[in-house]
């Protein structure tokens, strides 16, 4: 993706994890790549020889990165607008401005970036205070460096909502991969970047009433399927009652409980339903559909946390 971004015209990409961005630079884009602040100074050998810019959220970060850099190396001020998280908060920034700033040679400061709350409950005028916090932060940071290049607060939701915020770098990872609001989505005409996940039937048990059993299966459940998919690859630990997939065209419910390594379903009326059948948790299956939404709903979290939950040593298809 970032390659074919980079192609496109985009000036840079900001990552959360040190492995992404060494990814991206090993597939041959030379754009810059920041560092979202997690990333400590112990890995300073990684992020000069990849040649990654550095997030600075405290003081004692920016003494740190200092230390250990053997050139100067551009980084971004982060700044945190009450979500009490990593970043510096006014008092704290003015302090380092004053009084620690000196003594960073080896930092070249380019930007100055925040994170958002957008949480629903937060309304506009909480939005408007976390810019208000923002806008003062800007003001300190060009009064002693003038020369910053890059300011950051809008991300997927508020680029969308309030242009206010998108001063000159925006930060629209969720939206490359057509997450947004049901509403969004249709306005903006995203496509969801994940299409599917899919699993297959390993095993098929006849439900005998009086075999002793340690779960609980509902006396309507005649046939089960085992399927290797469980809560250590990406489905919930708590099965919801409304949880579903797709085999052989028709729905068969999830059963609980969840397991490490696999999932039940109820086949009982899929007489078709045999070992190495595909099973869909997510896309589509003769004229049947689960959609990132519809399948969110089922396990009760958001769209980002399908995306976000699915293990790395899933394998994945890229089309």
């Amino acid at each position: 993706m970032a390659r074919v971004l980079a192609d496109a015209g985009a000036d840079g990409f900001a990552v959360a994890a040190l492995a992404d961005a060494m990814r991206i630079r090993s597939n041959g884009v030379h754009t810059p790549i920041l560092l979202y602040g997690g990333t400590l100074p112990d890995q300073i050998d990684s992020v000069e020889e990849f040649d990654l810019t550095i997030t600075i959220g405290s003081a004692n970060d920016a003494i740190e990165w200092n230390q250990r850099l053997t050139r100067k190396r551009r980084a971004f001020i982060k700044i945190d607008v009450g979500l009490l998280r990593f970043g510096f908060n006014l008092a704290e920034l003015a302090d380092f401005l004053n009084n620690g700033l000196h003594a960073c040679d080896q930092l070249d400061f380019v930007g100055v970036y925040t994170h958002l709350s957008e949480r629903t409950d937060i309304g506009h005028e909480g939005i408007e205070d976390q810019k208000r916090i923002f806008d003062q932060a800007i003001i300190s940071c060009r009064q002693n460096l003038p020369d910053l290049d890059y300011i950051c607060a809008s991300s997927s939701e508020t680029v969308i909502s309030n242009r206010a915020l998108d001063y000159n770098m925006v930060d629209i990872g969720a939206l490359l991969f057509g997450l947004t609001s049901q509403e969004n989505v249709k306005k903006l005409k995203l496509k969801s970047a994940l299409t599917g996940i899919k699993s297959h039937i390993t095993t098929i048990k006849p439900v005998i009433p009086d075999l002793p059993s340690s779960i609980d299966i509902p006396p309507s459940v005649k046939r089960l399927g085992v399927v290797t998919f469980g809560w250590g690859d990406g489905f919930p630990k708590r099965v919801s009652e409304n949880a579903f997939v797709i085999v052989n065209g028709e729905l068969a419910k999830v059963l609980a409980p969840a397991h490490l390594e696999q999932i039940r379903i109820d086949l009982t009326h899929i007489n078709s339903a045999s070992i190495g059948d595909e099973v869909v948790f997510l896309g589509d299956q003769a004229d049947r559909s689960i959609t990132a939404f519809d399948l969110a709903q089922q396990w009760s979290v958001d769209p980002e946390e399908i995306y976000c939950g699915m293990r790395e040593h899933i394998p994945k298809i890229y089309m």
